[in-house]
């Protein structure tokens, strides 16, 4: 009995020193995460937390550029110059994203456009403004553009989720992950389980250039990340059903932007970003050859194409069409 329960206070202590080394190793890394990359932007209180906006160019209207699920600022890098050369470009990251503190829950649709109201406000960033809404950042500006019409100048969505993307493929509804483990997911990462490659991370997409390819791979090495996974997750569905319930944008010059390397130029996939075009009376399908779903931002190669088809919205509320 002596030796066995050596054994288990020995076991027990190795799991206590394992756990407490893990937390100092994943808190002092996202430490010199923060020193290393600090956000390119300003970070804003929009109610007892703060959201990173990062705007460059001048002129009207303002261009307002919301990232796919889970990118965020580092990924418009090759996009957002482009656009600044014309007129202003602002990109900013969703809480949970980026140098984005974590915000409240539920992080449904409604929640973002909130949020998304705050920080322009809090900025003087003065509308109407052209929304740009790359994947699940369509959902979004969608949202955003039925709770504030007098804010929203024109739109482009780029391969825009639409809300029965989940339901006309037979597919779950939520990030593609299961409840239980992202539930668990936080835990392991504050012990610096997924920092350490016990477990994979995402890994930064290799397209853009290595200063944003390691901005990008810090945040998906944080807490922040799995933390921000689970909570999106919890409040997918509700997401998808407020944006079902919106309106269209009018007249209001619309762009549907794909690419033919992404599966959204396929079967139900591209019959869905179809139907985007019905949201306004004045819209343009726009195919980008070549380029894959992330490729549209990501990637230099596209990066233009996808920059023009935004700056044809720009032009055409400058000219009042």
């Amino acid at each position: 009995m002596k030796w066995v329960v050596r054994i288990l206070v020995g076991v027990v202590g190795f799991i206590v020193v394992v756990i407490f080394a893990g937390c100092a190793y994943q808190t002092i890394s996202e430490w010199n995460d923060a020193r290393a990359y600090p956000p390119p932007g300003q970070l804003l209180d929009v109610g007892g937390y703060k959201l990173h906006l990062y705007c460059i160019g001048e002129g009207a209207p303002t261009v307002i550029l919301d990232a796919a699920f889970p990118a965020h600022v580092s990924n418009w890098i090759w996009v957002q110059p482009q656009i600044a050369k014309t007129t202003r470009a602002c990109a900013y990251d969703r809480a949970g994203h980026g140098w984005s503190d974590l915000g409240p829950e539920p992080r449904d649709a409604k929640q973002h456009a909130r949020e998304l109201k705050a920080l322009l406000e809090k900025a003087n960033e003065k509308g109407p403004f052209v929304l740009v809404g790359h994947s699940l950042g369509g959902l979004y500006v969608r949202e955003f553009a039925d709770m504030f019409p007098d804010d929203v100048a024109g739109m482009v969505l780029l391969e825009g989720t639409h809300p029965d993307s989940w339901q006309r493929q037979n597919l779950p509804e939520g990030v593609g992950a299961d409840a239980s483990q992202l539930n668990m997911a936080p835990m392991l990462a504050r012990v610096g389980f997924f920092r350490a490659g016990l477990f994979p991370v995402p890994p930064a997409d290799p397209a853009l250039p290595a200063q944003q390819r390691a901005e990008e791979q810090a945040y998906f090495n944080s807490v922040k990340y799995f933390e921000n996974l689970r909570a999106v997750n919890n409040s997918f569905s509700a997401a998808l059903q407020q944006v079902r319930e919106t309106n269209g944008i009018g007249n209001k010059p619309l762009a549907i932007v794909v690419g033919t390397a992404s599966e959204n130029f396929q079967g139900v996939a591209s019959e869905l970003q179809n139907d985007l075009l019905k949201l306004s009376t004045n819209s343009v399908f726009v195919p980008v050859d070549g380029a894959t779903h992330s490729g549209l931002v990501d990637d230099e190669r596209y990066a233009g194409e996808t920059a023009n088809a935004i700056l044809r919205v720009v032009e055409q509320v400058q000219a009042g069409k």
